[in-house]
C-alpha cells in the first residue's frame, strides 16, 4: 500500500466520521447543513481508478446514512457523482483534465471552481430531490439545493488547503 492509498484511507475515514458525527448535527439558518464529505471525491486523483471512486463514493454515501440514519439520499447522490465525476472534470478542465491533482495545482483558477461547482451543485439537488421527492417540495428542494451548494461551497474551497500536497 503506498503512501496516497494511506492519505486516501485516512481521508474518507476523517471526512466520514466529520461530517456523521458534527457537520450533520449544524444547521445553519434553520436549513443549511454543510455537506463537506465531498471534499473526498473532489480531490480523489483524477487520473486515478474510476471504478474503485464509484465504489468509495457508494460505501461513503452508505455509511454516511447508516450513521446519520438516512433515507439513503446521501448514497444515491455521492454514487451518481462518483459516476458523473470524469464526464464533469473533462468539461471543467478541458484538455488538462489528465493532470493528476488538478483540483489542487497545475489548472485554472476558473476551471477548478467550475468543477467543485458543478460537483457540489449536481449532488446537492439529487440528494434533496431524493429527500423530499415530491412536486409539492420543488421550492423547498430548489432553495435548499441552492443555499447549502452556495455554504458547501465556501467550506469546500477554504477546507481545500488541508489536502494540499507539501512543496
Amino acid at each position: 500500500m503506498n503512501s496516497d492509498n494511506l492519505v486516501s484511507v485516512f481521508q474518507f475515514i476523517l471526512l466520514l466520521f466529520l461530517q456523521a458525527f458534527l457537520l450533520s448535527n449544524m444547521n445553519f439558518f434553520g436549513f443549511i447543513n454543510p455537506n463537506l464529505y465531498l471534499l473526498f471525491i473532489i480531490v480523489y486523483r483524477l487520473d486515478g481508478n474510476t471504478t474503485l471512486l464509484i465504489i468509495l463514493g457508494f460505501l461513503l454515501g452508505l455509511f454516511l446514512d447508516l450513521l446519520t440514519q438516512g433515507s439513503g439520499g446521501h448514497t444515491i447522490a455521492t454514487l451518481t457523482i462518483a459516476y458523473l465525476r470524469p464526464y464533469i472534470a473533462k468539461f471543467s478542465f478541458g484538455v488538462n483534465n489528465d493532470i493528476p491533482m488538478g483540483m489542487l495545482k497545475g489548472s485554472l483558477l476558473s476551471q477548478r471552481l467550475l468543477y467543485l461547482s458543478m460537483l457540489i451543485f449536481v449532488h446537492h439537488l439529487i440528494l434533496f430531490t431524493v429527500i423530499y421527492l415530491s412536486f409539492e417540495n420543488i421550492i423547498t428542494i430548489i432553495k435548499n439545493t441552492f443555499f447549502t451548494s452556495v455554504f458547501t461551497f465556501l467550506m469546500a474551497y477554504f477546507s481545500m488547503g488541508l489536502f494540499k500536497e507539501k512543496k
